[in-house]
């Protein structure tokens, strides 16, 4: 097109304004060339045939020709035909150079222009003053006016390069959030190449295999969320992850971005807390309600984006309803009753609206089934410049002279919280401080506020020195806790332990560490010292536990004063967390229940005579080589008759001791025998072999042996209780019934008795009579078998008796 032409014109029905600046091909009367020189164009006049103007906004985009989409302030958004100008061109004569020299280039001159800024910046200031006035005017009734409104909500951003949040944070929540566009506005999404078809802002196009790109290096934490926002849509055209876990330490802004992130994309803001709503059948009632119905309030026509704040203190209830509405399937639910109750369950659909929850403690017990499903995104802490200039800015509005050092330790002093700094100065101003120096804000007491700092940190600020600040030029205050000599360190450091509170677990985190700290002390007196002090500080709680002396706590966090001065160095202390004293109670009690359950079934007579202290300190160690012998890998059938004897009092011996041997399976899949009760980790040290170690072969006899010598045991002491069954079996006279097995003999042998003819002489003359005998198969033979009838699938193969003979 050579020119375009766009007549903007709202609808009478609505009340949006929609007012694009007027085109530079049409300037209007204010901006005439009144040099003398130019041409003064006509006034455009509509045809008489020509449509209305309002005809020309379409609420969607037209089907055919070019088209401008517009949206107002409020969100509004039209669409405009674009026509080609079919009028005659007019040569416009400012390209020739006037009186003054000059080329007329721009569509309206300059003095024009500076005169239409001026007018803007009038328009600007008026309303400004209008606005200020609408809230000193606000309540009325309020004689505080203005100043009872708090600076955070009165300085809170509005817009998206108003925040003070990290970049890389708002990105992502902004791209999590655009992601939804598919679904909800019906925006196609942009295909984007592959990652590794593209290249960082930062290298070279000509060397693309300059630095380190190894492809099979580690992925940064920045790559991994890239990759999981660029993750595929679900059937749904839905992200992969339906909701956003914001979390962080308060103060920061975590809500604030939320808002202005979602105003920014296009949604309408509806906040509910879940610490307030904990009630399962409200909340579910509040999600329904944000996420299903339509926003068409007056003219408010935008999708609801769900906030939902302080997720981290919402039951467990409320928790599963928030994921049950996430897996929600599409369709219908089961009707109820069918034709007795034609009652109907109400239709559950998908969630078609983006989730943003926000906590505070990410790892919280209720949130573990809702971090699986969310995309997390934690929230950094503010940079101190940009928070240092937010607040300069403030203060200039408000009629404060603070200057950037102020301001600095101010940030310093409430750890870059942005609520707490505005809150401060708000009560400064309040107290008519109109200048604050840094004097002022180290002696108030308003700025802090109750914080955990971990234990982490407290062990941290025990092993390390604090790094010396200098002072700025004209400072006469003292300076922070903990960076001064002895006395500030000293006050510092027990004030942290002393508000820990965990006085156990901070001692075996400094019993853990301190050997790994960097020490000039060739003879170990600090180490001495430590143990001391530590043997001190269990000693203490054990009165404190066991009299209830709880007026000796005082003296508890003494310990960590003494480590900060024996281990402090200026490096960072690589800390690792507690382990010990949990794997020390644990291998304790282990090692007191294998001596307990060795004890219990000991027979009195040996039981009365050992104790568990001796059986640890005196008894078991020589035990364990008793029951160790050296025996040859054999049958103990084979075995001598010295060996014989020692196997019987090794057995004795275990038997006594309520010893045996348990056949387990190793990680490996190897069979072995143990020990069971699984003494020999009472008294032999973690890691060391076995003195004496017997082989499987032994082990296994052993067992073997063990369990008929306890079927043994237990027939006599059956025998024993019963005595009137031995009797009995001595008194019954008469024959023996014969046993099932010899009748079953006695009728083979009768069915396989034959008559043999009688033996002849040479002549043929019989030397003795004929008698009856059995069978070669039977009578003449030692051989015995039985045969059992039945069905096997075994290779099968004849065997005849006369092979067996």
């Amino acid at each position: 097109f050579s020119t375009s032409q766009t007549q903007v014109s709202k609808a009478p029905s609505h009340g949006d304004d929609i007012t694009p600046p007027s085109s530079p091909e049409q300037p209007t009367p204010a901006a005439l060339d009144i040099s003398g020189f130019g041409m003064i164009p006509e006034t455009p006049r509509r045809p008489p045939t020509e449509a209305p103007a309002s005809l020309h906004v379409l609420k969607r985009p037209p089907l055919e020709g070019e088209y401008i989409s517009v949206t107002n302030s409020l969100g509004s958004r039209v669409y405009l035909r674009q026509k080609e100008d079919t009028g005659t061109k007019v040569v416009d004569s400012r390209m020739v150079p006037n009186s003054f020299g000059s080329l007329g280039l721009l569509a309206v001159p300059i003095s024009v222009l500076r005169q239409q800024e001026a007018e803007r910046q009038v328009v600007e200031e008026s309303q400004q003053c209008e606005h200020a006035q609408y809230e000193e005017n606000e309540d009325p009734e309020d004689t505080e006016g203005r100043t009872s409104r708090l600076w955070v909500d009165r300085f809170s951003p509005r817009h998206y390069t108003e925040l003070l949040s990290d970049d890389f944070t708002n990105r992502c929540l902004l791209k999590w959030l655009k992601l939804w566009d598919t679904v909800v506005f019906g925006r196609e999404r942009k295909s984007r190449p592959a990652r590794s078809d593209r290249q960082p802002l930062n290298q070279n196009p000509s060397k693309p295999n300059q630095g380190n790109q190894n492809p099979n290096r580690f992925k940064t934490k920045i790559e991994m969320t890239e990759e999981l926002l660029e993750a595929e849509l679900d059937q749904y055209k839905r992200p992969k992850f339906k909701v956003a876990l914001l979390s962080g330490p308060p103060g920061l802004g975590k809500t604030t971005l939320a808002h202005v992130i979602a105003k920014h994309a296009g949604y309408n803001v509806v906040e509910i807390n879940a610490s307030d709503d904990r009630s399962a059948e409200v909340f579910q009632k509040r999600i329904d309600t944000a996420t299903q119905m339509k926003s068409v309030l007056g003219a408010n026509e935008k999708p609801n984006c769900l906030i939902i704040d302080e997720i981290d203190g919402a039951p467990a209830a409320a928790i599963n309803i928030l994921l049950a509405t996430l897996n929600r399937k599409d369709g219908h639910s089961a009707e109820g009753g069918a034709e007795t109750s034609k009652k109907k369950k109400k239709k559950e659909s998908i969630l078609l609206r983006p989730i943003i929850c926000i906590c505070n403690d990410l790892y919280v017990p209720a949130l573990r089934p809702l971090r699986q499903q969310a995309f997390l995104l934690s929230f950094p802490q503010t940079q101190p410049s940009r928070l240092t200039q937010r607040l300069a800015e403030i203060s200039l509005q408000q009629g404060m002279k603070a200057d950037t050092g102020t301001l600095m330790s101010l940030c310093e002093k409430t750890d870059n919280d942005i609520r707490s700094c505005i809150n401060t100065l708000q009560f400064l101003h309040g107290r008519g401080h109109k200048q604050v120096d840094t004097k002022t804000i180290q002696c108030i007491s308003v700025g802090q506020k109750d914080q955990n700092k971990g234990l982490f940190h407290l062990w941290q600020e025990i092993f390390q020195l604090p790094r010396t600040k200098r002072k700025r030029v004209g400072e006469g205050f003292e300076e922070a806790p903990g960076s001064g000599g002895g006395a500030q360190r000293f006050q510092h450091i027990l004030h942290l332990a002393s508000s820990g509170g965990e006085y156990e677990k901070v001692s075996q985190g400094l019993y853990d560490n301190y050997l790994s700290m960097r020490v000039r002390d060739p003879n170990l007196h600090s180490v001495c010292d430590a143990l001391d002090w530590l043997s001190f500080s269990d000693r203490l709680n054990q009165v404190i536990l066991h009299g209830q002396n709880f007026s000796l706590m005082r003296y508890l966090p003494f310990l960590p004063v003494t480590f900060h001065f024996l281990f402090a160095h200026t490096h960072v202390p690589r800390i690792s967390y507690p382990h010990s004293q949990h794997e020390a109670s644990s291998r304790l009690l282990s090692n007191r229940n294998a001596l307990s359950s060795m004890l219990a079934d000991i027979p009195a007579c040996i039981r009365t005579r050992i104790s568990q202290l001796s059986l640890t300190l005196d008894i078991l160690t020589l035990l364990l080589n008793i029951i160790c012998p050296k025996l040859r890998p054999v049958n103990p059938q084979l075995f001598s008759s010295r060996e014989k004897e020692q196997m019987r009092e090794l057995i004795d011996t275990m038997l006594a001791y309520n010893l045996s041997y348990r056949q387990d399976r190793t990680p490996e899949g190897q069979y072995t025998y143990v020990l069971e009760p699984r003494v020999e980790e009472v008294v032999r040290f973690p890691g060391l072999p076995p003195h004496r170690q017997l082989t499987y072969q032994a082990k296994q006899t052993i067992s073997r042996e063990m369990e008929q010598e306890r079927m043994r045991r237990a027939e006599q002491l059956m025998l024993q209780r019963n005595p009137a069954v031995k009797e009995e079996d001595k008194k019954t006279t008469g024959p023996k019934p014969t046993r099932n097995h010899q009748q079953r003999l006695e009728n083979i042998v009768k069915q396989t008795t034959v008559e043999t003819r009688p033996e002849l002489d040479f002549f043929g003359r019989a030397v003795k009579c004929a008698v009856l005998a059995m069978g070669k198969a039977v009578g003449n033979s030692d051989v015995w078998f039985r045969f059992n009838e039945g069905m096997s699938n075994a290779v099968r193969r004849n065997v005849y008796i006369r092979e067996l003979l």
